[in-house]
């Protein structure tokens, strides 16, 4: 009963597991449709790798090790150990926030017939028809969303429809589901798949700069009395400035996600003022209630709410409204006048000119985001 004993008794039930659960956090396969890691998008990556390294190189190594290393009773050896004890798991919830932001697929539109623009021909074919009638080739999608024109959104880069809330990035060029806008802090979107970890992420990083903050003057006052070298108060002073301007733009910035997902609402539909502009995207609102819409977003489980585990439930493609709204679902065709006696043939259908029977499907307008989307 030895280590080979074990490793051939575990191994063949640990390493599916681990693989199981290392595909669903971080999959293989993301919504990219162009080169992800150019020398543009690894420049801000690195950026914010280095502001957590010096923040924390500069805290661990200049406030927390002289202060740990301090004689016990003193006071300063107590304060060291649960300042340390707030800080690191602040700093290591941020750090794995981070990965999980930046390498989880934020969701995109899948490759089935409901969303196909071929199979929404074949289905308006077989309306068309005579003989099929009665028959349905396509998948009714409940959508809510719509252009003015009242046909389905369409995105003729993926050339694909859109579900709800689903928005077209031209920097990752895939439509991503429940886009809340592309950050180039994390080289990736935030959709559906990663924003509670990118809403983590800004809270953690929030509250580890605040503790920073409020702990490290203690260091500081010190060695303006105590003789040091010039490097260390310089490092002292230059991770406090790094950390009081990370704050205060995390400290404008999380409000405004906070408010949002209380809302159940994105940075995109912000801009697009859904809420205040006229026609049917002002009767279109997915709030439920300040507990539903966290949980859409934080994900089921309230205990686990603050953890980067237990992402949202659900595909990302239907989203439940807070009103009665009505759908757009597959495409719809107006009543025929009252002087038309018989339905067109097929064949009559391929030789005779687009009317107001034919849904907008060939040549509609990409969905376009931020200040023109309103006008869209």
């Amino acid at each position: 009963f030895g280590p080979k004993t074990l490793q051939a008794r575990w191994c063949p039930i640990i390493t599916p597991f681990l693989v199981f659960h290392v595909r669903r956090a971080a999959p293989l396969s993301m919504a990219f449709k162009c080169k992800r890691w150019s020398c543009a998008n690894i420049l801000p990556v690195a950026f914010v790798v280095w502001v957590i390294l010096a923040i924390w190189s500069v805290y661990t190594f200049l406030h927390l090790a002289p202060m740990l290393t301090s004689p016990q009773g003193s006071g300063v050896f107590e304060r060291g150990v649960w300042q340390a004890g707030l800080v690191q798991p602040l700093t290591l919830l941020l750090i794995i926030c981070f990965v999980r932001a930046v390498f989880t697929d934020p969701g995109s539109v899948p490759d089935g017939p409901e969303w196909s623009r071929r199979a929404a021909r074949d289905k308006m074919r077989m309306q068309l028809a005579p003989d099929n009638a009665s028959q349905d080739a396509g998948v009714a999608v409940p959508i809510r969303e719509s252009k003015q024109l009242g046909g389905r959104r369409f995105c003729k880069w993926c050339d694909k429809f859109k579900p709800d809330r689903c928005h077209h990035c031209r920097v990752c060029r895939s439509c991503v589901l429940r886009m809340d806008h592309h950050c180039p802090w994390i080289a990736n979107c935030v959709g559906f798949g990663n924003h509670k970890y990118f809403f983590l992420l800004v809270l953690y990083s929030l509250a580890t700069c605040l503790a920073v903050v409020a702990t490290l003057p203690e260091s500081i006052a010190k060695a303006a009395e105590e003789e040091c070298t010039t490097t260390f108060r310089f490092l002292l002073v230059f991770g406090m400035t790094l950390a009081i301007t990370m704050a205060m733009l995390l400290g404008t910035f999380f409000p405004l996600h906070l408010w949002l997902t209380a809302r159940a609402s994105t940075t995109i539909e912000l801009c697009e003022k859904r809420y205040r502009s006229a026609g049917r995207a002002a009767q279109i609102s997915y709030d439920r209630g300040p507990y539903e819409n966290v949980k859409a977003v934080l994900g089921p489980h309230f205990l686990l709410w603050l953890l980067p585990i237990s992402p949202p439930a659900g595909s990302g493609l239907y989203f439940e409204c807070s009103g009665r709204t009505p759908l757009v679902g597959a495409p719809k065709f107006k009543e025929p006048s009252s002087d038309s006696s018989t339905a067109p043939s097929v064949g009559g259908l391929a030789n005779r000119k687009r009317d107001d029977r034919l849904p907008l499907i060939d040549g509609q307008a990409p969905e376009v985001t931020g200040a023109q989307a309103s006008a869209a």
